[in-house]
Formats: C-alpha cells, structure tokens, sequence
C-alpha cells in the first residue's frame, strides 16, 4: 500500500521502484477511469509505471487480453483527441 507519495505519476514511479526492489518479472494494472484530461493534470499512473520499471508491464481489462506496455505502445491508450 502506498501513502503520501504525491500525485499518480509519482505513485507509478514508487510502485516501479517497489517491482525493481523485491525484483518483479511483471507489474499487472488495469485502465485508469479518471480519463485523458485528468491524466494529464496530474500524470498518469500508467505512464509513469511503464517508462520507470524495469520489468514487463501489462494492461489487464476484463473486455481484452492482456497487452504488453511500452513508451511506444502508451499512444494506443489514449482515447480521440478533440
């Protein structure tokens, strides 16, 4: 569990920090809810996790099958731009 570290951006960067400490093959998360804009506003979870970690990241939603996450692959995360 993760107190106090400051916004999501930060969290995803402790959560990369903790996979590579207790050496994690992978880091499992689900798509965040809050959206585009609020991702931007105050970084996004996701984003922050993928570029930090030193092992595979993976995207779990229940409609989909697991989908390996890169800094190439983020762009297909978001939705259409207005």
């Amino acid at each position: 569990m993760l107190h106090g570290v400051g916004d999501h951006a930060s969290a995803g960067r402790v959560l990369a920090q903790h996979a590579r400490d207790i050496q994690a093959r992978t880091v499992a998360i689900g798509r965040s809810a809050r959206g585009p804009v609020a991702q931007f506003g105050d970084g996004s979870f996701t984003a922050a996790v993928t570029h930090a970690a030193a092992c595979t990241v993976v995207l779990i939603r229940p409609e989909d099958e697991p989908q390996k996450l890169t800094a190439a692959t983020l762009h297909q995360l978001r939705g259409p731009t207005a």
